[in-house]
């Protein structure tokens, strides 16, 4: 339990990193990355709605969305959500498996336990793609990597 906690205050803190850089580059540059940004959040978003039990249908986790203003109100409503989730989630629960419905209604069944790992690693994919185009827009990218966040939480 306590490994995929530490995995998404990572991943709480990659978003808030990434956001910064985001806020940094222009905005007509960080258009394209930002959109993908939300889309992260978005899908962080439906995870969590899941995993209380209730229905993700019909929230767009696609949308051409560039703005950095409601990334970071998501974050935050994100990272309360998930916090909350997990400090009251007993080890035993993480291999529930549990019912839900993909955002086009097709029925699923999936462990907590694979939908956290999931949420956690789905990010890190995505949060690469918008360094990359950060990077080819001429400016610098997040330093996002775990060990990097790790070596911070051994300097407190």
């Amino acid at each position: 339990m306590q490994t995929i906690q530490r995995m998404f205050t990572h991943l709480e803190w990659a978003n808030r990193q990434l956001l910064a850089s985001l806020q940094a580059a222009q905005a007509d540059e960080a258009g394209k990355a930002a959109t993908l940004f939300w889309h992260i959040l978005q899908a962080e978003r439906v995870w969590l709605i899941r995993l209380n039990g209730n229905s993700s249908e019909g929230i767009k986790i696609w949308e051409d969305r560039a703005d950095l203003a409601a990334c970071s109100e998501l974050i935050e409503a994100n990272s309360s959500g998930y916090k909350a989730w997990l400090d009251a989630l007993p080890e035993a629960e993480l291999d529930r498996v549990i019912d839900y419905r993909s955002q086009a209604g097709a029925p699923f069944q999936t462990s907590v336990r694979d939908i956290l790992i999931h949420v956690a690693l789905h990010g890190q994919y995505h949060r690469g793609q918008i360094n990359t185009a950060l990077r080819a827009g001429g400016f610098p990218p997040a330093a996002l990597d775990y060990i990097l966040y790790s070596r911070l939480l051994d300097q407190v």
